[in-house]
Parts: structure tokens; sequence; C-alpha cells
């Protein structure tokens, strides 16, 4: 008996120490950027322009905005969750060359932006730069697009504010939901600080969404993204497309993706866009 409590004494204190760990070092696996303050030199063939906004909670973000000729919306692009805005410029550029104006922000802690995090206060920095590009005045359509990450913040911002459409790639129902599908032993609703709930914000959501995800992404199970369309209650206005093979980084590689991408951003481009400042 005493070599069998010994065991589960000991079982007990690894499973104990591998939940204190998680929990104190969940922010390394939820945010990867390849280093904090580094320089930012754009590359790209749209012209480009730099600003940053100083934030509640000493928060300082550094954001892009892309401006093609002849804009006919404008796209609010929140990255995922590794590299910076200098990885993440590239596919800001694919938005703008299907001719929108795109406003791209690095989250605290990546690139030049700073500022501590928790979740609400980054919640805030998304809403400051809506603000900021909603303050331009320029009439046009405001799109949100959230990727892998960035639709938890996305998700959120679209049912606080009055967009013409939200585009969620690779989205998560939310990300306690993830953490469950790959560390089923491990208490993570209790553990994670960030929950990043988008399945609940998108039923308060009332532009039209949509939906793209592969079978094959091994870092947001397709489940998840299923899981988020269902919480949309079947309204007509959010469509799902499920893109068979595709992977997390490479929706972009097939056809079906830039044929519903097209069509979606074309019909929001169209749409005639409330000047309401939205929900506070």
């Amino acid at each position: 008996m005493g070599l069998i409590a010994d065991i589960l004494l000991g079982a007990v204190l690894v499973y104990t120490g591998i939940c204190v760990l998680y929990f104190l070092f969940q922010e390394k696996f939820i945010f990867v950027p390849s280093w904090p303050h580094e320089s930012f030199e754009s590359s790209l063939t749209v012209p480009v322009e730099q600003f940053h906004l100083s934030t509640p909670h000493r928060g300082k973000i550094h954001a892009i905005h892309l401006k093609p000729a002849n804009p006919r919306g404008i796209i609010l692009y929140f990255h995922g969750n590794t590299g910076t805005l200098r990885r993440w410029q590239f596919m800001a550029e694919e938005l703008a060359l299907r001719g929108f104006e795109v406003v791209a922000m690095d989250y605290r802690g990546y690139g030049l932006s700073q500022g501590p995090r928790r979740e609400a206060w980054m919640h805030r920095d998304a809403e400051a730069v809506w603000d900021h590009v909603e303050g331009w005045g320029s009439g046009l359509p405001l799109i949100i697009y959230g990727r892998s990450l960035g639709t938890g913040f996305a998700t959120r911002l679209a049912s606080r504010r009055k967009a013409s459409g939200l585009v969620l790639e690779t989205p998560f129902a939310n990300l306690v939901h993830v953490a469950s599908f790959y560390l089923p032993m491990l208490p993570v609703r209790f553990l994670l600080r960030y929950r990043l709930a988008s399945d609940e914000h998108i039923r308060k959501v009332e532009c039209p969404i949509l939906i793209l995800h592969g079978t094959r992404d091994l870092v947001v199970p397709h489940s998840s993204a299923l899981r988020l369309f269902r919480a949309a209650d079947g309204r007509s206005s959010v469509r799902m497309v499920t893109i068979v093979g595709g992977k997390h980084s490479n929706l972009n590689s097939f056809p079906i993706f830039h044929e519903h991408l097209g069509e979606f951003l074309d019909e929001a481009a169209n749409a005639n866009r409330n000047p309401s400042r939205g929900l506070k």
C-alpha cells in the first residue's frame, strides 16, 4: 500500500505541476511574435503609411494602412498569433489588390506595439483602431477580417461596431474548446485567462459573416469552426465554406477560397454602411 500511495502522490504532484506551468506560461503558447519592438519596413507594391495609437492601460499600438488607388472599401485585418506585421503585410497586400484599403495592427508585444496584455485590454485596442479609422470619415464600407487568433478579436469587434461584413479565416469557437481538444486531460476551463469566446459574440453580430476553414487544419480543428457556425443559430447571413484538404495556412492556395471571398467582399463593398458608431 505504501508503494501505491507513493505512486499516486507522485502522479498528483506531476499533474499539478503541469497545470501550474500551463497556467503561468499560457501566453507563450497563445502569443508567438517573432520578437518585440522590431523595426518595420515595407516592400509592398501598394502605398503604405504607418500610424501609432495610444490606448487605455498603457497600450501603444502600431498599425499600417495600405492605400490602393480608388478603393471600394476598408478592411480592418487582425492577423494570426505568429510573426508580426513584417510577415502579415503580404497577406494584407492580397486584400489591397482586390481594391480595398487595409488597416492592420500588431497586438501588444508584437513588433512596435507595446503594453501589458489582458484580453479585455486587447479588445479595447481593436475598438480604438476601428474608431480611429471610422474617424477618417471616408464614407467607405468598413469590413472586419480575422485570421486564426485574430478571429477572436474580429468577432467581438463586429458584435460592438456596425461593420458591412465579417470574414473569419480558420476561426475557432473559443480558446477553451481548442485547448480541450488537444489537452483533454487538463482542466483548461479553469486555467485559461484568455477565452476569446467568439461563439458567444457571434450571436450579436448583425452584419453578413463568411467563415472559411479547411478539413485538414491541425492547428484549429474543423470541428471548432463548425461549432462557431452553429452558434450563429442558422442565420441566412452567415455562410460557412469548408475547403476539403485545406490546412491552417494554405487556404489561399485553393480557387474556392478566392471565389467565395471575392463574392463576399463584392457584396460587402456594395452594401450601404450605417454611419452609426454602434454599441460602446
